[in-house]
């Protein structure tokens, strides 16, 4: 289009935006020098013989369109090229250039789209126009928003840092709670219980806390994520010598749920679709227990 391009190059990683935005200018200094465009016709051998750059993949016939850029006088040309699919007198003509976007589309290839005239100028207003918008949101002047960002950022993580300690006290204060409904199931300490967890580190830290606490027993934890079911096993040392696996355990309550899971023998995880199922899946925890210790 006489507004947009994509260029294909071979490159085997991505193109930092240092590099991009020193094309870039380096690009609109070409344009705002106003070079003239002059164009040649002739043979394809000939053109390459004396210096024209072809780019690969693109097929030419034995008579080639060339174009040069500068060069009048003593001055060496700015760019030589076969077709080049330029069709302007002059470089300003082309009034600016801006690229939209870089990325890869082959192995080893990658491909940048820019704009230019217009389709720059429409772009540069779109941008300054979301710049405004965020500028009105943030309360900032438009100078100010890379600092009010880095605040807004550094707030988030320290909120975010409360609210996991928050999360983890409340974890802590849930876990104490539910050591009353422990049972002994075949001569062992059993729990099988749902929990309040917005994360499954949170369950795996209780079930840590689990074989602190009771020095031998297995436990199932179980909490509703996103909708669904996630279920965290554990079981001591001395029991795991005796054939009870956390990962078993995990995997047939999982079962119940439409699930499936594994881990290690001392910590599994699991998880379902049904969480309905929930409390049906955590009742079968004594029996399984109770079978694999017979």
């Amino acid at each position: 289009a006489p507004d947009r391009l994509r260029f294909d190059f071979s490159h085997d990683k991505a193109v930092d935006d240092a590099t991009l935005a020193a094309i870039e200018a380096d690009i609109n200094q070409a344009i705002l020098a106003n070079y003239p465009v002059k164009v040649r016709y002739m043979g394809q051998q000939e053109a390459i013989e004396k210096g024209y750059m072809a780019l690969f993949g693109e097929k030419y016939g034995d008579i080639v369109r060339t174009i040069t850029l500068g060069g009048d006088g003593d001055k060496p040309f700015y760019s030589m090229e076969l077709c080049g699919g330029l069709h302007v007198s002059e470089t300003n003509d082309i009034g600016q250039f801006r690229f939209v976007s870089e990325g890869a589309v082959a192995a080893g290839v990658r491909r940048v789209e820019a704009v230019t005239g217009r389709g720059a100028q429409a772009l540069i207003a779109e941008r300054l126009d979301v710049l405004d918008r965020l500028a009105d949101r943030l309360n900032a002047p438009v100078g100010e928003l890379e600092n009010r960002l880095e605040a807004l950022l550094d707030d988030h993580k320290t909120l975010q840092k409360n609210a996991e300690q928050l999360q983890r006290k409340l974890a802590r204060y849930q876990f104490g709670e539910l050591l009353d409904q422990v049972q002994t199931i075949a001569g062992t300490n059993v729990l099988a219980v749902q929990v309040e967890a917005t994360d499954v580190d949170t369950m795996r830290e209780m079930a840590d806390w689990f074989r602190d606490k009771v020095k031998t027993g297995t436990a199932v934890f179980a909490a509703i994520q996103n909708d669904k079911p996630l279920f965290v096993a554990t079981v001591t040392d001395d029991l795991i010598k005796r054939g009870l696996k956390a990962g078993d355990i995990v995997r047939e309550v999982a079962k119940v749920v439409g699930g499936g899971g594994g881990g290690r023998p001392n910590m599994a995880q699991a998880g379902g679709h049904d969480a309905s199922k929930v409390g049906e899946a955590l009742a079968i925890v004594p029996g399984l227990v109770t079978a694999a210790l017979k």
